[in-house]
């Protein structure tokens, strides 16, 4: 019931900026984020939201943003702080979000880190301003790095509120439906109950494959609707498609070769090299723009039109290739792996410190 209701306003949310809101509490209650449990479930989580981007990349996006502040937390050694919002937000009556795309940048050296703590007695005071976050709204959580007073890392779940403050100021091309906001934090308490982990590097080292890869569902989703797009089309232009360079059959077989890599990757997340991550996340970014692109080529004009769902994937799409980490970010990282240095590597030398 969920998913139709979703498909039926699919163009709206797109369009209009409507967040889903009930319907990703119904999809909650269907024990679709109920599925990660444990770091094992992590492609059942990748294939969720995969389901729910082939019908609505917005939606799709939304459930990335919940999984990740539930991976957050699974990953977590604070039990008191897990056993009081997992069940909250497996079942919806909690939406959240994840606030990292600024630090994940400040650590790559591509901007600063916006979030200032203080330590004070019980934990520490936050002040500074986020320039999105998504799938948040007034009874919302969200995870979140700030940087003490030596620089080091502190993160910790942030709840919205009179001290972190919500402001509705971003326009998207697409993806207006995310509900997201720019987040204003003054003199916030981030007490020691809500500090995901007292170890921050080696929980960084732990956490960043998967909420990366987590992505990949948004990308696959997106993709195999881009694929149906393409098939509809060649069942009546087949001959003039045969002109393009490239086919439906070799693109289909490029979209089961990544699901088969982030398969793989996800059940060895334990043990896996971090360049693996960022390789299949490029993948991923790389054919999304490929075949939403081949999609609009195969459809032609009716994929241009304004209601077109052609063109709403390829906005969509776009999404992808941008979001945090962006193809240009990845490809940094990537360089910098590859030359012996990177995020990871340098959070485990600090680890060992």
């Amino acid at each position: 019931m969920a998913l139709q209701k979703l498909a039926k306003l699919a163009h709206l949310i797109d369009k209009d900026g409507i967040y889903p809101k009930e319907i990703l509490k119904q999809i909650a209650q269907n024990g679709d984020f109920a599925a990660l449990q444990s770091r094992a479930d992590l492609y059942q989580a990748i294939e969720n939201i995969a389901k729910i981007s082939k019908i609505c990349g917005t939606s799709g996006f939304c459930m990335w943003c919940q999984f990740a502040i539930i991976y957050y937390l699974i990953n977590s050694d604070n039990t008191e702080l897990k056993n009081e919002l997992l069940p909250k937000l497996y079942s919806g009556q909690i939406l959240g979000g994840t606030a990292l795309s600024n630090p994940m940048k400040a650590f790559a050296g591509i901007e600063k880190n916006h979030l200032k703590a203080t330590k004070v007695e019980g934990g520490y005071i936050i002040n500074g301003n986020l320039p999105w976050v998504s799938n948040i709204s007034e009874d919302s959580v969200f995870g979140a790095i700030a940087l003490d007073d030596d620089n080091t890392p502190v993160m910790g779940v942030i709840r919205v509120g009179d001290n972190a403050k919500l402001k509705s100021s971003i326009k998207y091309s697409a993806l207006e439906g995310s509900a997201t906001k720019s987040v204003v934090i003054k003199n916030y308490f981030l007490s020691d109950n809500d500090i995901l982990s007292q170890n921050i590097y080696e929980y960084l080292v732990r956490i960043t494959p998967g909420f990366i890869l987590l992505q990949t569902g948004i990308a696959a989703g997106i993709i195999k609707a881009s694929l149906e797009e393409i098939n509809k089309s060649n069942a009546s232009h087949a001959d003039i498609n045969s002109y393009l360079n490239f086919d439906f059959k070799s693109l289909q077989n490029e979209y089961i070769s990544l699901l088969n890599l982030v398969q793989n990757l996800a059940k060895n997340i334990d043990n896996i090299n971090p360049l693996d991550i960022l390789e299949a996340r490029l993948l991923g970014s790389n054919l999304t723009q490929k075949i939403t692109s081949a999609a609009v080529l195969f459809s032609g004009a009716r994929g241009y039109l304004e209601s077109s769902r052609v063109a709403r994937l390829q906005r969509e799409g776009n999404f992808v290739l941008i979001v945090t980490p962006s193809i240009k970010h990845l490809l940094k990282e990537i360089s910098e792996v590859k030359a012996g240095r990177g995020c990871i590597k340098s959070w485990k030398s600090k680890q060992a410190i």
